[in-house]
Formats: structure tokens, C-alpha cells, sequence
């Protein structure tokens, strides 16, 4: 019972920094009442969902629709959480309709962690636009806010394509689960994972998840990038460099802005700045960004976006380059190549071209394409004794861009540094490794992390990713291992923007385990955390002319 109090503080303490971040300044006294109807899904399930009203409505007007999986009736200090956030919409003369969504709270139904809010046989969020569209208070126009999982449930609806739907403003969050969320590069996100699933009082849905380690139908319902044809809306996609689902604005931005349908082909908008799920603070980290929150007013501009969308009033987002980022430097200097604001048309910029940066045998790390015909390094990776997790894009601390030295003196850690540059290299884009491997054993990781190191011997993770040797060639199927047999590696470390200062060096980390933020993998050939049996594997990479690994940096001029 006292587990479950504590469960329900969390929640609620949630809802309280939902509601802070909503209305962008000290709780406001005259919330606006709500009314209470249970709204009917395809398969008769009924979601609890409350719906605000501006002051002296007159007339049908615009909505805009929050579905939410943390309690749409949380109370904290005598206040409903939700009416703070809907008031910054019924001000500015919207409905809100604040839904808890299924198997959640006050909702019927069980809660199966997203399954039934996006393309699959039940389309809650579909069926609750439908429903708003149908009441004598709404014009037909309706709009979608969320963050994090609030967000997730807001692009899932994008993904239903429900022509009613013609704006939506997401803030970190995922746009493809099983990417983006669960399994990136086909390895579980343990921490993440069964951190927020068991906090939503649904660990026993666990097994459900891992019944599904490779990309199926089951994940096809869930992943925006498949339906981005069918989708009608306008998103403003929010996101920071070292959010646990960063990939998710990214790759929801290029999937709707380049592929979606009518009303959201060539009409995205994104800002990515140097930020964590935990907020948007000058220091993430261990690194300061200076005026990395300059002129971000998160939910100014929701409104600006939805005035513009939904009302047709001209704002400021009408004139706004399409995608605004922030590209990063060193840690508290403006004076240098990087730390400040950037425009572009697309993502990435059209600017920016692949450079390999070729990993040699000497630990070297350089642009210069290998002349040898042949390198190679080995290592043994126990999944008993992992690379620990020191950083990087968590849900949980330790999160963001931190000092890794402590990691990188391990056996089990491979580092490849560039000389002290001699001026500065950015970059904006997509970073991966190419990587040329075998393995002793029939299944394993390989994991990389890009780092920025300083005069000072600093090294500072970046990025990083993985990816489970039996998914190398695709996520929907597993291809085990021949022991001993070399192998070509895509290692995806997602997106950012950084310019490595003159004087710093480039290092890119290359190892099997990055643990907990990664589940480890037994070495054996079934799959991680169902194993009994666990065993060394003696991992190798190739460098030279013949196997090139290299990482591939997406830099951009400078001016």
C-alpha cells in the first residue's frame, strides 16, 4: 500500500511539472471548470475525458486534445493539474479536452503502454478526434499537445491520420517505439524501459515487450514513419540533444516533412537545443551552453502555432526557418565556432556531408583512408562484468554530456582520437559507425560513443548507440553469428550539433556493453533477459584498406 502512495505522489508530483511547463510562469488562481464524459472507443471501451471551456463561449471553436497517461485528475496542493494546462489554451479562446487514455486512472480498458494509441486494430486517439468533431462546440479543427509521454500519444494520433487533426505540438518524445524507445538497433533499453514501464504499475506487461524483440506488426502500429503518407498534420517538434528519445523529433520531422500527406508534407517545424527530459538549463551535464534557452518559450510558441494552424492568424511561426538548432561547443565558451543558433530549410542541413574518419590500429583516428591492407583489435566482453553507463540519453540520472575517462581505461573499451585539431570541425546530422567485426561467439553487441576531448584530457560523451550483432542486417529478423566469421556493422548513434573547437581532439569509443542504459547480451544466442547462461565472447575489429571501419561525422561548413 505505501509503494503505491509513493506511486501516486510521483504521478501527481508529475503532473505538477507538466502544468509548470504548461503555463510558463506561477500557477494562475480562476482555473477553468471541466465536465466529465466517458467517451466510447471502437470497441466499446469508455475513456474517462474532461473537456474546458474559454470564458463566455459564444460560439464553436478550435480544440485542442491532451491524452494522458499520468492522471488528467492529479491534485497537488489543492489543484488539478490538468486545469493549469488547459488554461493556457481556454485563454486564448480554445476547447481543451484532457483524456486519460486507456487502462489508465479513470479510463476502462487495460493499459497495453501505447499499443492502442496509434495505427493498430484499436486507434484511441482516432476515435476521440472523431468524437470531438461531432459535438455542437467544436468548428472540426483539432489540435494535439504533449511532452514525453504525453507527446508520444499525441504523435501516435498523427500517425491514425485523422484528416481532423491539422496541428500538434510534441516535446521530447518518441515517434517510432521501437527505435526511438524500446529497442534501438535491436538492443533492449533496460533502464529506461523497466524503469518507466514498472512506474506505471505495469511490470508484468515486461514480458509483453520483450515477446516482441524484433521489429513487427506488433511495433509497424507504432512507428510514425511508416504511416507519415496518410498523416494530415502540422507538427512543431521540440527536442534536445541528450533526451532519452531525441531521435524522435528528429526522425518524426524528416518522415512527416519530406513524405506526409496533404496538410503535412513541407509544413513541420523543429527546434533541437542542447537539453535533457530533465529541462532546458544552461548546464546539462557536466558542460555549460550558454544561451541555450535564448528566445524558447515552449508553450508561447505552441500557442503561436496553434493560432496559426488551427485559427489561420498570422504569427511569428509563419516567417521562422523550418528547422532551428542549436549547435553546441565548448563547455561555457560563446567566443568559439560553436554554442549558438542555427537555421535551416531541412534536416539535416543540406550543407552537411558524410566524412569517414578511419579508426587505425594505432588507436589513431583520422581522415586520411587506410593505405594497409589489414588491422585488428580484440577484446573480451563479459556480460557478468559491463561497461558501465556514465552519461548520455537517459530518463534517469547520471544524464547528459559526462567525463567517460573512467570507462575508457577499461580493456573491454576501444578508443580512436583524433590529433588536437587545428581548426574547429561541426557537425549536423546523423552520426554512425561503420564497423568491420566478428565475434567468438554465435550473438553479441558492439556499442559506440562519440566524444569531444579537451585540451585538458577531458573526454566528454556526446552520443552513443549499439546495435545486437543478430540484427545487423535487418531489425525484423535475427541473423545469428558464425564464430570467427568478419562482419559489417551500421552502429546508429542518432542525431546532433557540435562544433569540436580548434585545439580539441574527436574520440570515438567502441566496445559490447553500455549497461544499464543497454540490457547486456548474454553471448549465447538467445535473447537477453530470459538467459540462464551467460558467456565471454572475444570481440575483434578491423581497420585498413580491405575492412575500413570508420566513423562517419556529417560536417558542415563554417563561416
Amino acid at each position: 500500500m505505501q509503494k503505491n502512495a509513493m506511486r501516486a505522489r510521483k504521478l501527481a508530483l508529475v503532473g505538477l511539472f507538466l502544468a509548470y511547463f504548461a503555463s510558463g510562469c506561477s500557477l494562475i488562481l480562476r482555473l477553468p471548470p471541466s465536465t466529465t464524459h466517458m467517451v466510447r472507443m471502437r470497441d466499446g471501451t469508455e475513456l474517462a475525458t474532461d473537456v474546458y471551456f474559454p470564458k463566455g463561449r459564444l460560439h464553436r471553436m478550435p480544440t485542442i486534445l491532451i491524452r494522458n497517461t499520468y492522471n488528467k485528475g492529479a491534485v497537488v496542493n489543492g489543484i488539478k493539474t490538468s486545469s493549469v494546462i488547459a488554461k493556457t489554451f481556454t485563454d486564448k479562446g480554445y476547447a481543451v479536452v484532457v483524456q486519460d487514455t486507456r487502462g489508465r486512472f479513470a479510463s476502462a480498458g487495460v493499459d497495453s503502454i501505447f499499443r492502442t494509441d496509434g495505427a493498430g486494430p484499436n486507434q484511441d486517439g482516432y476515435d476521440t478526434i472523431e468524437w470531438i468533431t461531432r459535438q455542437n462546440w467544436s468548428n472540426g479543427a483539432v489540435g494535439m499537445w504533449g511532452m514525453s509521454a504525453l507527446g508520444i500519444t499525441s504523435y501516435m494520433a498523427v500517425a491514425s491520420g485523422h484528416p481532423a487533426l491539422k496541428a500538434a505540438y510534441v516535446v521530447m518524445c518518441g515517434s517510432n517505439l521501437y527505435d526511438d524507445v524500446f529497442f534501438p538497433g535491436g538492443v533492449f533499453r533496460k533502464d529506461l524501459v523497466e524503469r518507466w514501464v514498472t512506474g506505471q504499475g505495469r511490470a508484468d506487461y515486461l514480458p509483453v515487450l520483450r515477446e516482441h524483440a524484433s521489429y513487427d506488426d506488433y511495433w509497424e502500429a507504432m512507428d510514425l514513419s511508416v504511416h507519415a503518407p496518410r498523416a494530415h498534420t502540422a507538427v512543431y517538434h521540440c527536442g534536445g540533444w541528450f533526451d532519452v528519445m531525441s531521435a524522435g523529433q528528429t526522425n518524426g520531422f524528416r518522415a512527416l516533412h519530406e513524405r506526409g500527406g496533404e496538410g503535412a508534407r513541407g509544413k513541420q517545424l523543429m527546434v533541437m537545443g542542447p537539453w535533457s527530459h530533465h529541462g532546458m538549463g544552461r548546464k546539462q551535464g557536466d558542460i555549460e551552453f550558454p544561451g541555450n534557452n535564448k528566445d524558447v518559450n515552449p508553450m508561447g510558441d505552441a500557442v503561436a502555432w496553434f493560432d496559426s494552424r488551427l485559427k489561420g492568424i498570422p504569427t511569428r511561426v509563419d516567417s521562422v526557418a523550418a528547422v532551428r538548432y542549436y549547435l553546441m561547443g565548448a563547455s561555457g565558451d560563446s567566443s568559439g565556432a560553436g554554442n549558438r543558433w542555427l537555421n535551416a530549410p531541412t534536416w539535416p542541413p543540406p550543407e552537411a556531408r558524410d566524412v569517414a574518419f578511419y579508426l587505425a590500429e594505432d588507436r589513431a583516428l583520422t581522415r586520411d583512408a587506410p593505405t594497409s591492407e589489414a588491422g585488428a583489435l580484440s577484446y573480451e566482453f563479459d556480460p557478468g562484468n559491463p561497461v558501465p553507463t556514465l552519461g548520455g540519453l537517459n530518463l534517469c540520472p547520471p544524464i547528459g554530456p559526462r567525463d567517460v575517462r573512467s570507462v575508457e581505461s577499461r580493456p573491454d573499451v576501444l578508443s580512436f582520437t583524433t590529433a588536437p585539431l587545428e581548426a574547429p570541425v561541426a557537425i549536423a546530422g546523423n552520426v554512425r559507425v561503420r564497423l568491420w567485426a566478428s565475434s567468438s561467439a554465435k550473438d553479441t553487441d558492439f556499442t559506440a560513443m562519440l566524444c569531444d576531448v579537451y585540451p585538458d584530457g577531458r573526454s566528454v560523451s556526446i552520443l552513443d548507440g549499439a546495435i545486437r550483432a543478430c540484427h545487423r542486417n535487418t531489425t525484423r529478423e535475427e541473423h545469428p553469428l558464425a564464430p570467427g566469421e568478419v562482419y559489417e556493422f551500421d552502429v546508429n548513434l542518432w542525431d546532433t550539433a557540435l562544433a569540436f573547437e580548434r585545439g580539441h581532439s574527436i574520440r570515438v569509443d567502441i566496445s559490447s556493453s553500455n549497461f544499464p542504459r543497454f540490457e547486456a547480451n548474454p553471448n549465447t544466442g538467445t535473447s537477453s533477459g530470459s538467459d540462464t547462461i551467460r558467456v565471454v565472447a572475444r570481440n575483434t575489429i578491423y581497420v585498413g584498406a580491405q575492412r575500413p571501419s570508420a566513423l562517419i561525422l556529417p560536417v558542415i561548413p563554417l563561416e
